[in-house]
Formats: C-alpha cells, sequence, structure tokens
C-alpha cells in the first residue's frame, strides 16, 4: 500500500469515487474535501461499456487541469505510480447486482494498481446525502432545502420482485445518520412503513411511485450525482481511518439473486 511521505502533507487530498447502483451510474473526482468534476454515466448504453470511458474521461480531465496541459494531447488518462488519488471510494451495495459486481472490481484494480486504499459506503446512505445541495448551490439553499437537526429520512431503493430496500435516517450536525439496519420488504410491509411514518418525514429513491400513500411525507429528489454524494461521505472516511483494503472490497448484495434463489428453490 501506499505509505505516507512529507510530501504527501504538502498536496490535495484527493479521491476518485464511482457507483453503480441502480441501471446507470456516476463518477467523482474530489479534492480536499470538494468535488471539483462530476459525472453521470451515459444512459444509453450499459455500465459495463460506459463506465470505463467515464472513468478515462474523468481522470484525463483531472490530470491536464493538473499539468496545465491539453486534453488532446496522446496521453493514458491514468495516474501514474507518483500521482494518483489517496482513495478510491464505492458504494458497495444494495443495488443492482452486475452494477455492484462491477463498480467493485474496477474500484478493487485501480486501488491495488495504484498501492491506495478503498473507502466503502452503503447505497442508501448515498442516496440519503444526494438530496442536499453541494458546492455553489449549498451556499444558496434555502431552509426548506436542508433539514434541520432531528429531522427524519427515509430511503426506498426499487428491489424488483415487488421488494424494497428500505433505509431511516436522522439528521444531525453532522449529516445524515442511519439509525437502524437496511431492510428488504415486500409490498405490503413496505406501504405500511409508509403509511406509518410520521408527517413531514422527507422521502427519496427510485422506489418512491404513484400511487403509493406519500401525502403526508416529502418527497425530495436528489440535488447531486450519487458519485459526488459518495465522494463527500468517503473523504470523511478517509481522514478518520476508515479504510478497506482493496482485496477485501466485495460487494453486499443482501439477498440471493433470482438465478440463485431458483436454483435453490429447484433442489
Amino acid at each position: 500500500m501506499h505509505s505516507k511521505t512529507e510530501s504527501d502533507d504538502q498536496r490535495p487530498i484527493t479521491g476518485l469515487a464511482l457507483e453503480v447502483i441502480g441501471r446507470e451510474g456516476s463518477v467523482a473526482f474530489i479534492r480536499d474535501g470538494e468535488v471539483v468534476q462530476s459525472a453521470d454515466l451515459r444512459s444509453d448504453v450499459r455500465a459495463t461499456a460506459s463506465l470505463t470511458p467515464a472513468l478515462e474521461s474523468l481522470l484525463m480531465s483531472m490530470n491536464s487541469a493538473a499539468t496545465g496541459s491539453s486534453t488532446g494531447q496522446a496521453e493514458s488518462p491514468l495516474p501514474t505510480q507518483t500521482s494518483h488519488p489517496e482513495f478510491i471510494a464505492v458504494a458497495d451495495g444494495p443495488g443492482s447486482f452486475t452494477g455492484l459486481r462491477i463498480a467493485a472490481a474496477t474500484a478493487k484494480t485501480l486501488a491495488y494498481a495504484w498501492g491506495i486504499p478503498v473507502v466503502t459506503l452503503d447505497s442508501l446512505s448515498v442516496l440519503a446525502a444526494a438530496v442536499l445541495p453541494t458546492g455553489a448551490a449549498e451556499k444558496e439553499a434555502s431552509e426548506d432545502d436542508m433539514p434541520g437537526v432531528g429531522q427524519r429520512m427515509m430511503v426506498g431503493l426499487d428491489a424488483y420482485r415487488g421488494q424494497t430496500f428500505v433505509g431511516t435516517f436522522v439528521a444531525t450536525e453532522a449529516g445524515w445518520q442511519s439509525d437502524k439496519e437496511i431492510e428488504l420488504l415486500d409490498r405490503d410491509d413496505w406501504l405500511q412503513t409508509l403509511e406509518s411514518a410520521s408527517p413531514g418525514t422527507w422521502l427519496t429513491g427510485d422506489a418512491i411511485k404513484p400511487g403509493l400513500p406519500t401525502a403526508q411525507l416529502r418527497v425530495v429528489g436528489r440535488k447531486q450525482t450519487l458519485a459526488s454524494a459518495l465522494a463527500k461521505l468517503a473523504h470523511q472516511k478517509y481522514l478518520l481511518g476508515q479504510t478497506t483494503d482493496p482485496m477485501e472490497v466485495l460487494p453486499k448484495y443482501f439477498r440471493p439473486s433470482a438465478a440463485e434463489e431458483k436454483a435453490a428453490s429447484s433442489k
């Protein structure tokens, strides 16, 4: 792994974040706690084909900005052993089985090659953080855009097969804090959870669909890319030393795949 030197103390702390939680994904680059560039993956192609080009474009842009060179030069977009980010962040689940595998494998490979640690975060924490404005938008945000301490948030991620991944959070001075384990709910339990939620609870995620009992809740959308939210959360974990060895990075599916369930039922 990369060993810290005196020169490391003088350069900014940079990180690369990537996520493929759902059908699409995003990437981001963070420097000293501020996201300097982020992009969603192309929606017209699968993440298996779009993640690597998006990372190459992002890294090429960052390298060019750092060196003052033109992006038109035929140079490798990947950082070298002496000019790599300090960490790579990845959302490790729950989410798309294929997307989680691709993201985890990519983060593991790059981190191992550069000799840097990985910072992992669960997908629902990333979705919760993404409803908050960031950068210049954060400075211009109204009180309605920012949760007061104690504000409750529920995140629903579509797990398909009639199920929903659900996470609940409470706003603190330090940001959203999870107050219970992620749950995998069948439709009836999901509806009951929505109906019993306290009035005014914030609600976000792709499982929030028309016809659900959300009249007493506040549905909020994303204010930033998921990779941007991931990068900011990961920066804080990195500063606290909460990192993972690349070889130990594994996606967390929270349930068997459809193929595994089918195979198990046929035994």
